[in-house]
């Protein structure tokens, strides 16, 4: 029992370390790649440049979208935010549907891990998306009169070349890393128990005539489930060894990273229950569509191109330093994590000395992106001085002067939170 314990954890522990092999100097390129696009299409840029209801304020929030390495729950408060600075519906959907399917980071590891077929089908599949989305949103779903605010810039647009790289390199290499090390660790270890537990051609074998079947069971999996465009990547490789049609892996590559339980829940808040059963469907019948084309018309057999990408990976110790490289940057980005939640938890039991404090429970909180949304919109009010958000309970502190307790939560609930107590 035990000699059988040990070769299972050994095969575990083996194919962990093959994934990070084979992830690693994709990722690297593609965090690189994502700091250099958020210096210029960075929040701010979309704001200013998607405008209300028309097709071409959809058509950019849909190229905006696409390159954005942001998570379903990260893309929320952007998407709140452009509600907010007067983009349509339509603008607004588009840009939900088509930014977390995908992003340079993605590309470049759908690339080393799935080859050339998935990594141009996927960007161009979440374009087509929220492009269809968008102009479905304007046109039957009927966009009530919204409040325009102005958006406050937080980049110097007179920074040197150098200082902009220097940002750039900094959101691509510490930033994003922090939003991604959970979930793309948990989709590594997903990956990892699928090859090791499950035969080799079983879905194949076993459900070959119900191949149909398969896409609605993926998108039933996909669509409450929390799995960034990144972490989806090593799982579908793992599903797409044990014979999952490339078409059902897509549909779980499509709307997985698309939306999951809390990002439904915060897009019926923003845009209306109406709007959240358009998105909803949208997402579904787009990604069933698309992974139908993918297996139905794809000349070039996709589990070849697979196996030709794995050919040209690095080999020796350039890929034992890329691996080592890329381990070090996202343990880094736990243990900043880790220590933000301790010392979140020391400043609200050490509060310094005010006239006034306020505490929030707030649900639908997942990432820095969803914190920053929050601090942002509780710093912007008058009286407040400081605001401490602890992404693990869910708990806001707000200290200052004369602050409206009201104002706060509608500015959080704008947003797209729900306040619990």
């Amino acid at each position: 029992m035990s000699n059988i314990l040990f070769k299972y954890i050994n095969l575990f522990l083996i194919e962990i370390w093959s994934l990070i092999l084979m992830m690693a100097p994709y990722l690297l390129i593609g965090m690189f790649v994502s700091g250099l696009i958020s210096i210029f299409i960075n929040k701010n840029f979309i704001y200013k440049h998607i405008g209300p209801k028309s097709f071409t304020s959809i058509l950019k929030s849909t190229i905006f979208g696409v390159p954005m390495p942001l998570c379903s729950c990260g893309v929320i408060p952007v998407a709140a935010t452009l509600k907010e600075s007067g983009a349509s519906k339509g603008a607004t959907i588009a840009f939900l549907v088509s930014t977390p399917q995908t992003g340079f980071d993605s590309i470049f590891l759908t690339y080393g891990m799935l080859g050339p077929v998935f990594a141009i089908f996927r960007p161009v599949a979440a374009f087509i998306s929220g492009l269809i989305s968008g102009v479905i949103i304007n046109k039957y779903d009927d966009d009530e009169h919204h409040h325009t605010s102005e958006v406050h810039n937080n980049t110097n647009e007179d920074d040197s070349f150098f200082v902009r790289i220097k940002l750039g390199v900094k959101y691509g290499f510490y930033t994003l890393p922090r939003d991604i090390v959970v979930p793309l660790f948990q989709g590594v270890i997903i990956a990892a128990v699928i090859s090791v537990l499950i035969p080799p051609n079983f879905i194949a074998e076993n459900f070959s005539t119900q191949s149909n079947i398969m896409y609605f069971l993926m998108l039933l999996v996909s669509l409450p489930l929390y799995v960034c465009a990144t972490a989806s990547i090593p799982i579908g490789l793992a599903l797409m060894g044990k014979g999952l049609s490339a078409g059902a892996v897509f549909v779980f590559l499509m709307a997985g990273p698309a939306t999951n339980a809390a990002s439904i829940n915060i897009v019926k808040n923003i845009l209306g229950k109406k709007t959240m059963y358009y998105y909803l469907s949208l997402i579904s019948s787009t990604a069933i569509i698309f992974g139908f084309i993918l297996d139905s018309f794809a000349s070039i057999p996709i589990s070849d191109m697979v196996h030709q990408s794995h050919e040209h990976s690095i080999d020796g110790y350039g890929s034992l330093l890329l691996a080592i490289s890329f381990l070090f940057i996202l343990g880094h980005s736990y243990i900043i994590n880790y220590d933000e939640i301790k010392l979140n938890k020391k400043d609200q039991s050490e509060p310094p000395v005010i006239q006034k404090k306020a505490l929030l429970k707030v649900e639908g909180m997942t990432c820095s992106h969803c914190k920053e949304s929050v601090e942002t919109a509780v710093n912007g009010c008058t009286g407040v001085e400081e605001t401490i958000v602890d992404l693990a309970t869910g708990q806001v502190t707000i200290l200052g002067k004369d602050f409206e307790n009201k104002v706060i939560e509608e500015k959080i609930i704008n947003r797209g939170f729900t306040i619990t107590s």
